[in-house]
């Protein structure tokens, strides 16, 4: 930052692109087609792009391990990708959609396909009987889930 705090950027970087706008500014007006040389690319993280991609995978996937995942749109190349899940474990369900993104050339999961299920949350006993609260979740997997039986007896 510059002494006064005018700046966002930092000495070092606004130095060079100063540098850069007097050697751009100082050339002919013209035909030229010389450009004036630089090194502000290696300072900006901005040429390092971002990809979003919608892709599947199959079988299960632990945290923190690779997966070779297949990109839905097929005409651009590469059409799979080794990606690493960060996220959280995922069970084996078949072929599932997913979307991957890549920080420079790191291919990470974001996200995955989720299924709804209704889960009681509370259970009441009223003046006609057992009360029910209910609510929608997402869920990853789509294994049985498991039972609870209340017994007559225990209404009585």
């Amino acid at each position: 930052m510059s002494e006064n705090g005018k700046y966002l950027i930092g000495e070092s970087f606004r130095a060079k692109l100063k540098s850069t706008i007097s050697k751009v500014d100082s050339m002919p007006l013209g035909g030229n087609d010389k450009r004036a040389p630089t090194s502000l690319q290696d300072d900006l993280d901005v040429y390092q792009p971002r990809k979003f991609r919608a892709a599947t995978f199959s079988g299960s996937w632990a945290i923190g391990s690779d997966k070779t995942v297949t990109f839905r749109d097929t005409s651009i190349s590469p059409t799979t990708a080794s990606v690493t899940n960060l996220i959280y474990d995922l069970p084996d369900q078949g072929n599932i959609a997913c979307g991957v993104a890549a920080d420079g050339t790191a291919w990470h999961l974001v996200g995955v396909r989720h299924t709804t299920v209704e889960v009681i949350t509370n259970v009441t006993l009223g003046t006609t009987g057992l009360v029910f609260t209910r609510a929608s979740v997402q869920v990853v997997s789509t294994a049985a889930v498991s039972q609870v039986t209340i017994g007559t007896t225990a209404c009585a």
